[in-house]
C-alpha cells in the first residue's frame, strides 16, 4: 500500500528525514532570484570632490591681490599682473585637479586602471586575464583583459565571497571568478511545500517522514530541497557556451565554495533573437548619414547593455536610442512588441537594418 501510494500519486513528492527538513529549512521556503548589488555609479559625487571652474578661481585671486593692493591696476587683461594671475590660477587650477584625481583613484565607483587594480588587491581580487598576448611577433601582440566596469562589479560583490552560507551573491561572485567570458549570472532555487495527506495514508508512512510536493521547479528536471539552479550568460556570440556554463558548475560545486547541503545544477540560458528595423525621417538640411550613424551606436550600446539575464528589450527605450538630435520622427518595424524575458533568459539582437529618410 506505501509502495502503490507513491505510484499513483498525481503530484511529485519526496520523502526525506525530518532532521534534513528543518536544517534546510531556508532552501525550502526562499525562493532565490538574481542579486543586484548597489549601482555605485549613480551615488553622489562627495564632497571631497571639487567642482573646478578657471574664472571662479582667477576672480578669487584676483579679489585677493587687489584686498592686498588697493591701487593696483587690474581692470584691463592685458596688465602684466593679471596675465601673472591667470598663470597662477591655472596653476591651481591643475594642482586641485591632482587631489581629485587622488581622491577619486580610492573610490571603487571612479577608479580605473591600476588604481583600480590595487583597490582590487585589497580584497584579494585580481583582474582576469581574457587573451594571453604574444611578445615574439611583430607588432607585438598584447594580453587582453577584462573591462574596468566587470572587474569593479567583482570587487564589490567579494565580500559577499566570504559567505559560506550561499547567499545569492556569494554565488554570483564565484560564477564571474570563473572566467572572464561570464558576461552573468542568475542564481534560483526549486520551492516546496508540504503536501496535504489524507489521515489514512499518513498513517502508513515510517515515523520522522514527511510528503513535500514541488509548488516551483526552477527550471529543473526532477528538483530536489537544496538544488540551486545557475543561469549562465557568456560573452561571446549570443551568450550561450554549455562548456563555459559547465566549467561554472564545476567551480560552484566546489567544497570550499557551496555550503554542505546545497546541490548546484545547470539551468541552460535560453536566448530570444531579434532583428532589429527601423526607418528615420531626418530634418531637411542636416548630415543624414552622421544622424544615422549617431542613432545606429547609440541603439547598438543600449541592446548590448540589454544582453543580460532578465534584462527585457523594450519598444519605448528603442525609440529613445534611435530619435537623436536631428531626427524628426522613427518608425521602427521589427520588434514589433517589448521583448519580455525572465531571469533565465536573454534578448539578443541578430542584426540591425536602420534606413534614412528625408522628411
Amino acid at each position: 500500500m506505501y509502495l502503490n501510494f507513491f505510484k499513483i500519486s498525481i503530484m511529485q513528492v519526496f520523502i526525506f528525514a525530518a532532521d534534513f527538513l528543518f536544517d534546510n529549512a531556508m532552501e525550502l521556503n526562499m525562493s532565490q532570484i538574481n542579486f543586484s548589488p548597489v549601482d555605485i555609479s549613480k551615488l553622489p559625487i562627495p564632497n571631497a570632490i571639487e567642482s573646478l571652474d578657471f574664472e571662479s578661481i582667477k576672480t578669487e585671486i584676483l579679489a585677493d591681490y587687489a584686498s592686498r593692493y588697493p591701487n593696483a591696476h587690474i581692470e584691463l587683461a592685458s596688465e602684466p599682473v593679471v596675465k601673472l594671475i591667470e598663470t597662477f590660477a591655472y596653476r591651481e587650477l591643475l594642482v586641485r585637479q591632482r587631489v581629485n584625481d587622488g581622491a577619486n583613484a580610492v573610490l571603487l565607483a571612479k577608479a580605473t586602471g591600476a588604481q583600480l587594480d590595487y583597490l582590487g588587491n585589497r580584497f584579494n581580487v585580481k583582474r582576469q586575464l581574457i587573451t594571453q598576448g604574444n611578445s615574439n611577433v611583430t607588432p607585438a601582440i598584447a594580453d587582453v583583459y577584462e573591462t574596468d566596469d566587470r572587474f569593479r562589479k567583482r570587487i564589490q560583490l567579494s565580500l559577499e565571497g566570504f559567505s559560506t552560507a550561499g547567499p545569492i551573491g556569494a554565488y554570483v561572485y564565484h560564477a564571474l571568478a570563473t572566467s572572464a567570458l561570464v558576461k552573468d549570472v542568475t542564481i534560483d532555487a526549486p520551492e516546496f511545500s508540504y503536501a496535504d495527506i489524507a489521515p489514512a495514508l499518513l498513517a502508513q508512512l515510517p515515523d520522522n517522514v514527511v510528503i513535500l510536493h514541488c509548488t516551483y521547479d526552477a527550471g529543473l528536471t526532477n528538483p530536489m530541497p537544496g538544488d540551486v539552479a545557475v543561469t549562465t550568460l557568456s560573452t561571446q556570440g549570443n551568450g550561450k557556451d554549455e562548456v563555459l556554463a559547465s566549467a561554472v558548475i564545476t567551480a560552484l560545486s566546489d567544497d570550499d565554495i557551496r555550503p554542505l547541503t546545497d546541490h548546484v545544477c545547470n539551468r541552460a540560458v535560453e536566448i530570444i533573437e531579434y532583428e532589429l528595423n527601423a526607418t528615420l525621417f531626418c530634418f531637411k538640411g542636416t548630415d543624414s548619414q552622421a544622424i544615422k550613424a549617431a542613432s545606429l551606436q547609440a541603439v547598438k550600446d543600449y541592446m548590448k547593455q540589454h544582453h543580460k539575464l532578465g534584462l527585457a528589450v523594450t519598444q519605448s527605450a528603442l525609440y529613445s536610442a534611435l530619435h537623436q538630435p536631428g531626427i524628426e520622427r522613427v518608425v521602427l518595424h521589427s520588434p514589433s512588441s517589448d521583448i519580455m524575458v525572465e531571469n533565465y533568459q536573454a534578448a539578443y539582437c541578430m542584426s540591425e537594418q536602420v534606413n534614412i529618410k528625408a522628411a
